[in-house]
């Protein structure tokens, strides 16, 4: 900066000098020291252009420069993000000081701020002037001499503030934005600095996500979209990756802050789906991960499985499931809650299809991805083991079946039992007895085979059993409640999973059969269970097979006396019935047949030895007994009963 001191040829020379007059002058000098490679200093006159990369840095501040300017300089910003990332800008602090003579001049905007969606690329830059331009962008906003623009100026003044809304910045659909900034837009350059200055904060936010969009198989969740994704992104981090693209790759939570604390998401909840082809299993491994500190705890159980102990607070977690029916919620297999610094391999699933749900509740305003993410392996392993799920769903009024280990590497295999009639429930049937919750009160069991049962939609009030013991029964969630109104929708379907420890080849070869029968709540049905409170079908009352704890249903009194005859016993009691008829009737005919044919024999006899006047005829004495008989065998011979055409009837 150059000072010139004249002195002015008009001066009076006999005018008397003050008491205080001191030839010459008194400057006052202060440096204010800028970082030369920031935004904040040009280095070479009437280039001021500044390009900011996502590679150098991902976030940060920018400030005006702060030394004076030639008049109608312009200071061009670039923000240039990676293909996948979009621009996010906050103006933290924004000041004008604009000559009130400016306002005199006629009403028209002194531009002096311009912001634009897209990058600008030069045409030309000739040597000592600014650069032209081709503007391959869209204007989002411009701002006049006497306007500001959105300001977030809250977050300067305190921390821990809410975070910057939509409406309080900048956000481009691309991977560049670019600010064009006028400091003295009137044209007037000021010696003290320029006469508008800002601050503001910019970001890179990461909108990779991997895989493909996913479409939900159930209802999706009721949580809503952050305002910033419906408006400029409207998509959800919900992904799936699927074997026909990659046999195995990587796959994290998302890096995108406007669905955490610090964009403006208090919650945020992913599903990232694996969908195997035939004969192929999905593998998983957690390689890291963190959950924002919070108080929860990875616990291990005996069958290799990983579930969260929450302790307090709101959840944040990482829930692995299998989905064996996709019109079946997925059934829960692995929870982590806690960070995970080393690779943790999960152990193998049954299904096809596995999801992974990332969840955190309740983050705070300065938290992001950086407090609560994970990261993982996934890869699609043949192992030959395509399940017939179809099998394995399980509908009727009543039926048994077997749960034994398979040599696939799965070593939970889960069962669906769905009851056939409308408002009916399930009760099964089973040998065992139910494990404790705590487990150092539990009795020993002389196996480490398990079977599981819960609803379909209430896998957390599950119960394990001991498969050794006398028959123990377990009935469809909202039994207990069966006589009450329940606003909640209540699945009534039950699942039967069986887990072992053990690796398939180990396995004992052991089999445990189940049964179950649908019940109906009622007080005075004809056919009920007493010991279950419960009415069963009319078509398993006495059908030969025991479907109550007790043989009610089969027990003699109620076979014989009150319940009318099976299908079966009406068949075999009627041909009974109608061969007993025919045989009583066969004999009565038999016999009048018999009585018949001595009544007419007699008849013949006295008809032979009566004559006409009432005498009896003379014989000679040596023809007594062969003339005689001869005549009669021959004159009066009957024919056989089934060759006289003359009788009235077949005797």
């Amino acid at each position: 900066m150059m000072v010139q001191f004249r002195t002015s040829p008009y001066d009076v020379p006999f005018h008397p000098n003050p008491v205080t007059f001191l030839p010459g002058f008194e400057l006052e000098v202060h440096v204010l020291y800028v970082n030369s490679n920031s935004q904040s200093y040009i280095r070479q006159p009437g280039r001021c252009e500044f390009s900011i990369s996502a590679f150098e840095s991902q976030t940060g501040e920018l400030e005006s420069p702060q030394h004076t300017l030639p008049p109608e300089s312009s200071c061009i910003y670039h923000f240039q993000g990676r293909r996948h990332e979009t621009v996010w800008v906050s103006f933290i602090k924004y000041h004008s000081a604009i000559d009130p003579t400016g306002f005199e001049s006629p009403a028209e905007c002194m531009t002096q701020l311009r912001i634009w969606d897209g990058r600008w690329s030069v045409t030309s830059r000739p040597y000592g002037i600014h650069p032209e331009y081709t503007r391959n962008a869209s204007l989002i906003e411009q701002i006049c001499r006497e306007e500001v623009p959105r300001l977030c100026s809250r977050s300067l003044i305190a921390k821990g503030s809410r975070p910057c809304s939509t409406q309080e910045s900048y956000l481009s659909t691309g991977s560049d934005l670019t600010i064009e900034y006028r400091p003295s837009p009137i044209g007037t350059a000021r010696l003290y600095g320029p006469a508008s200055a800002f601050k503001l904060r910019y970001e890179f936010v990461d909108n990779s996500l991997g895989g493909a969009p996913l479409e939900p198989l159930v209802a999706p969740s009721a949580m809503p979209e952050p305002a910033a994704l419906v408006q400029f992104h409207p998509k959800s981090c919900d992904r799936v990756f699927r074997s026909s693209s990659a046999s195995r790759g990587i796959f994290r939570s998302p890096s995108n802050v406007f669905l955490y604390g610090r964009g403006g998401s208090p919650n945020i909840s992913c599903t990232i789906r694996f969908e195997a082809g035939i004969g192929e299993s999905v593998r998983l491994s957690i390689t890291r991960a963190r959950f924002g500190g919070r108080s929860c705890q990875n616990m291990q159980n005996r069958s290799g499985r990983w579930h969260c102990n929450h302790h307090s607070g709101p959840i944040a977690d990482l829930r692995i499931s299998e989905v064996p029916w996709t019109d079946i919620p997925p059934l829960p297999r692995d929870c982590l809650c806690s960070d995970v610094s080393s690779s943790i391999n999960l152990a193998p699933l049954a299904a096809s299809i596995v999801e992974v749900r990332f969840t955190a509740m309740q983050m705070e305003v300065d938290q992001d991805f950086r407090d609560f993410y994970f990261e993982g392996r996934y890869e699609f392993e043949k192992d030959e083991c395509d399940t017939d799920w179809s099998v394995r769903r399980l509908r009727g009024r009543s039926g048994d079946a077997l749960l034994k280990p398979t040599p696939c590497p799965a070593l939970i295999q889960p069962w669906l039992v769905e009851p056939e009639t409308e408002g009916s429930y399930l009760v099964l049937k089973m040998k065992g007895f139910w494990m404790p919750p705590l487990l150092h009160s539990a009795p020993p069991c002389p196996t480490d085979a398990r079977i599981t049962v819960y609803s379909t939609n209430n896998p957390k009030n599950s119960r394990d059993l001991c498969p050794s013991g006398p028959d123990v029964v377990a009935f469809s969630d909202g039994w207990d409640n069966a006589y009450e109104y329940s606003a909640l929708e209540i699945s009534k379907s039950l699942i039967i999973e069986f887990k072992s420890s053990r690796k398939p080849r180990e396995f004992e070869g052991n089999e445990y059969k189940f049964s179950w029968m649908e019940i109906y709540p009622g007080n005075d049905c004809p056919f009920k269970c007493q010991e279950l409170q419960a009415c069963i079908p009319r078509e398993l009352w006495c059908d030969g097979k025991i479907h109550c704890p007790s043989g009610q249903d089969e027990s003699s009194t109620e076979c014989d006396h009150r319940m009318p005859l099976s299908p079966l016993h009406v068949g075999v009691a009627a041909a009974t019935l109608t061969l007993f008829s025919l045989f009583l009737s066969l004999a009565a005919g038999l016999t009048a047949c018999a009585r018949r044919k001595r009544v007419e024999k007699k008849h013949q006899l006295q008809a032979h030895h009566v004559d006409t006047n009432g005498r009896y005829p003379h014989h000679p004495p040596y023809a007594h007994h062969s003339a005689p008989h001869h005549h009669m065998a021959s004159s009066h011979a009957l024919t056989p009963i089934y060759l006289d055409p003359t009788k009235d009837s077949f005797c």
